[in-house]
């Protein structure tokens, strides 16, 4: 009995996989749906902004994009500085530096998209 072929050799280095660019987005959207890009752009604009009106602070400060993410929003205070501490490693004193207030904003999968990615 001859032996089976041997398999190819697996590829060494695969180029890593580029992120899509928002022009190559936008011109996939259109031709799925079927309009052109300047639309399509419209409607990306239109989303950016009603989610930044939802998560604003007269907004409820959370949108949840559905079958995609929960965009969240948390105001984080402010740290004053000025304390004296030691480094846990070279048992050196150094004084902390001052933080200011800042909003954080998170997105996280929904359940949806996490059973996708299964």
């Amino acid at each position: 009995m001859a032996k089976a072929a041997a398999k190819p050799a697996a590829k060494k280095a695969a180029a890593p996989k580029k992120a899509m660019t928002k022009s190559a987005f936008v011109s996939h959207l259109a031709t799925k749906a079927g309009i052109n890009k300047t639309q399509v752009n419209a409607v990306l604009d239109e989303i950016i902004e009603v989610i930044k009106g939802e998560v604003s602070a007269k907004g409820p400060g959370k949108f949840v994009f559905p079958n995609l993410c929960r965009v969240t929003v948390t105001r984080k205070d402010a740290v004053k500085g000025g304390e004296t501490k030691i480094n846990r490693l070279t048992q050196q004193p150094y004084v902390t530096k001052p933080k200011p207030a800042y909003n954080q904003v998170k997105l996280r999968p929904v359940k949806a998209l996490k059973d996708a990615l299964k």
